[in-house]
């Protein structure tokens, strides 16, 4: 079986960033070649595909890569023919087997950017993902992924392991990227399409990935399985005992049920996404503290985490640093202070809510600039104001004043009238 490795540590953030861990895929054997499909019109092409599907350039990997593009280099338009298809299939899980799927991806962009149709899926599509997944270059799938499929490409009578290919693997790079809400969206969709009378192998991955995926980013696991694929969950009962136990919040229970299973987790190459699961579960158990308390001892709180003080205030370093937590940590004092409002100024949304903002402020300064101008070339208004400018001349000076001890004078009252 062909197997392709990804990095699941904690990416950067740049688009192209693979986390720490691999998530590893079996995926079944190539699909049986169609030679007798071959357009004989072209010899040189013929020959080419038919040296391809035949195995006979064995572990040459130029010459499989040089035969690969002549055969895809002929193809103008749609539909391709199957046995373009094929070579592209062959050449996918060669340069994957011999560790050089970097070399592969410009071939099948080639041949997408001159076949894709918005919103169409074909065969092709998941020899893209896979490639750029192996080679940890996310980014020329990223531009098919981004886009729902609504249909399957009629052109070729598409095995449905290549469906299940391409959610599989699209959703192990969202993961990647740390999108766990789209890489749960293909994850189920994926556990969610029919295919044999048995349950496929990529499907059982799938689920794994989906518990362990659910877990980290907070969400429930609420996928609902077609019939012949409701032994999956039994199939993977030691990753939905983990879902239970997550559930239960208890951090340190679930870091004892991950030591135990480390052999296990190892083997479907999923301790990456188990342990920043248990990473989850501990900072959860942290902000619960600041709804709670507004400061609080560190050696309090390595307490109730039951980690060390030293372990505690990095923990909450590392919080604070990624915008997780809004504290401010004395190491003097031992004490951490819980700030009450979280808020977050570094995401689209807040830019967008500052953006209005300043519109709305803009537009109120504008208005009342209208009206103020409006107001001084009032005739009305500049008649009033002539006349109390007269009345100001017209006023007697302080000395003329009358004030006697009892009564008002009779010169303010008339003023005042």
């Amino acid at each position: 079986m062909n197997s392709t490795r990804m990095s699941v540590e904690e990416p950067s953030s740049t688009q192209n960033a693979v986390p720490m861990d691999t998530a590893e895929a079996s995926v079944p054997e190539p699909a049986p070649t169609v030679n007798g499909d071959i357009d004989t019109s072209d010899p040189d092409i013929s020959l080419r595909a038919k040296q391809l599907l035949d195995g006979v350039h064995g572990e040459n990997v130029e010459d499989v890569l040089n035969s690969t593009l002549t055969v895809v280099d002929s193809v103008k338009s749609t539909p391709v023919p199957p046995y373009v298809i094929d070579c592209v299939h062959f050449m996918t899980d060669f340069v994957t087997q011999r560790n050089c799927p970097v070399r592969g991806i410009s071939i099948v962009e080639s041949l997408l950017s001159k076949t894709h149709v918005s919103g169409v899926l074909s065969s092709v599509h998941s020899d893209l993902v896979q490639l750029c997944l192996a080679a940890k270059i996310l980014s020329p799938a990223l531009k098919y992924l981004d886009c729902e499929v609504t249909s399957i490409s009629a052109d070729e009578v598409m095995d449905v392991k290549y469906v299940l290919q391409y959610y599989y693997y699209g959703g192990s790079l969202y993961a990647a990227l740390r999108n766990f809400s789209r890489a749960l969206h293909f994850f189920e969709i994926c556990l969610s399409v029919p295919s044999q009378q048995t349950t496929s192998a990529i499907q059982v991955v799938a689920y794994q990935k989906l518990t362990l995926i659910s877990i980290l980013s907070g969400r429930r696991l609420n996928v609902r399985l077609p019939s012949v694929h409701s032994s999956i969950p039994h199939l993977c009962r030691p990753y939905s005992n983990l879902l239970q136990i997550a559930a239960e919040e208890d951090a340190e229970k679930f870091a004892a049920t991950i030591a135990q299973m480390t052999p296990f987790l190892e083997k479907h190459s999923n301790l990456g996404l188990a342990k920043q699961a248990l990473e989850f579960i501990r900072q959860k158990n942290v902000k619960k503290f600041q709804s709670t308390f507004v400061s609080l001892k560190l050696c309090s709180l390595a307490s109730h985490l039951k980690l060390s003080v030293e372990e505690v205030e990095k923990r909450l370093r590392k919080m604070i640093i990624s915008g997780d937590l809004s504290a401010q940590i004395c190491k003097k004092e031992g004490m951490v202070w819980f700030n009450k409002h979280n808020e977050e100024f570094d995401n689209d949304a807040a830019i967008e809510k500052l953006k209005t903002s300043l519109e709305t402020c803009m537009a109120s300064f504008q208005k009342a600039k209208e009206l103020n101008t409006a107001v001084s070339l009032d005739p009305k208004l500049l008649s009033k104001i002539s006349e109390s400018e007269s009345r100001k001349d017209n006023m007697p000076t302080s000395s003329s004043w009358d004030f006697p001890v009892q009564g008002k004078s009779k010169k303010l009252l008339s003023f005042l009238e």
